[in-house]
């Protein structure tokens, strides 16, 4: 197979992944909770790791099922944590979960033979490995909540850039329609790219752009272009060099704030 073949179907992904995650990102920085996306993602790895404990495939339908009730359930205590003023203590709140969530599934995975290296899966992800059908899948979910995102843009854009910061009436009801559909977003990607890679699609696009441009209009299509091309490199260098593929995406994107610090010492702006 040539290596257009091989890297198709994993670069479309990850094209879908910066796309949703970048987006998702820029509101994570604007409201300062900027580990819920690993929490997140380690809530889902730790639903699939009680699924693989229950003897279920832990890539299969049921640790799908096992990992989306997970997320929902710290969707939904995420979103109570509007009613703590100090955004400290929510990081905090978002912290402990992650560290909870990491230390529960190694303890559950380490009672397996095989448990802990399903728990490197789940950390590296397998995407050098998705097929064109896992593909369509999630863009027809992504699309699904993109659909969603849009139909509320008013309502998510007040609860995270400060319009109604102190929300009102029905605003549990948007934030958790925000954390839920965070929570899906989520689970689709930890199942196939791994924990590391859909933190890193969240953060560092969005921070990057953040750094370069002002205002949600630059920065969203500044992410989406940045995010794209830190993935077709490392995609690319995996396959040259015969590297893994999650981590030198990582390391790849991981470049990308360093450019962008550099840019900015270079104009002493950012617009």
């Amino acid at each position: 197979m040539s290596a257009v073949e091989i890297l198709a179907a994993p670069f479309v992904l990850c094209v879908l992944l910066v796309v949703s995650h970048t987006y998702l990102g820029l509101h994570v920085l604007a409201r300062g909770i900027i580990f819920v996306d690993l929490s997140l993602a380690q809530v889902a790895a730790l639903g699939a790791s009680v699924a693989f404990l229950f003897g279920q495939d832990v890539h299969g339908a049921s640790a799908q099922a096992y990992a989306f009730a997970a997320t929902l359930l710290a969707a939904f205590g995420f979103a109570r944590l509007r009613a703590v003023a100090d955004k400290t203590t929510r990081e905090v709140i978002i912290g402990c979960v992650y560290v909870v969530a990491t230390a529960l599934a190694i303890v559950i995975l380490s009672r397996s033979v095989s448990g802990m290296e399903e728990l490197k899966r789940l950390l590296n992800g397998s995407i050098l490995w998705v097929g064109w059908d896992q593909v369509a899948v999630i863009a027809g979910v992504y699309g699904a909540l993109a659909l969603l995102h849009a139909a509320g843009r008013r309502r998510f854009d007040a609860l995270s850039f400060g319009e109604a910061a102190a929300g009102g009436k029905g605003s549990f009801l948007w934030e958790y329609l925000f954390f839920a559909s965070f929570a899906v977003v989520i689970t689709l990607a930890v199942q196939i790219a791994g924990v590391l890679i859909v933190f890193a699609f969240l953060i560092i696009p969005a921070f990057s752009a953040s750094l370069l441009a002002v205002g949600w209009d630059r920065r969203l299509p500044l992410g989406w272009l940045l995010g794209v091309i830190g993935s077709a490199g490392g995609l690319a260098a995996a396959y040259l060099w015969d590297l893994p593929v999650g981590p030198t995406v990582v390391c790849a994107l991981g470049i990308l704030p360093v450019l962008a610090w550099l840019r900015l010492g270079l104009t002493g702006s950012n617009g």
